[in-house]
């Protein structure tokens, strides 16, 4: 069980506005925040943390970081439309639409994929 992860983010108030507005149609929301960094949790536990965004430390000597995958679980397909809508509405770039995917198992995915503003793919899926 993944307790949390984290990503980067070069411009961290332009992560900060689009996860902030995202993260609403999931039950979650900024629960705490630093000049450069903040983490996402759920609003009814916030000792549980979900996804810390952290400002790059972009050095001369230090590689170019690869874009993150990450994937937010979402309770039915409203709630993946919903991710959707907002993360376009605040700067995010489509990776197709929402609907259902394909899968190997006996569960049903529907998801929904977006860029965020720093390329990372974020992904919000209900498995039925």
């Amino acid at each position: 069980m993944l307790e949390r992860t984290r990503i980067v983010s070069r411009d961290i108030a332009a992560a900060r506005r689009f996860y902030a507005a995202t993260a609403r149609s999931l039950g979650l929301a900024i629960i705490e925040a630093q000049e450069d960094s903040f983490t996402l949790g759920r609003v009814s536990d916030r000792s549980t943390p979900v996804l810390r965004v952290n400002k790059a430390a972009i050095r001369p000597d230090e590689p170019e970081t690869q874009p993150s995958v990450v994937s937010l679980e979402a309770p039915d397909d409203y709630t993946v439309r919903a991710f959707y809508r907002a993360a376009l509405e605040a700067g995010g770039r489509q990776i197709g639409y929402p609907g259902p995917q394909p899968t190997q198992g006996q569960w049903s995915y529907y998801a929904a994929r977006v860029q965020d503003p720093d390329g990372n793919c974020i992904e919000c899926g209900w498995r039925h």
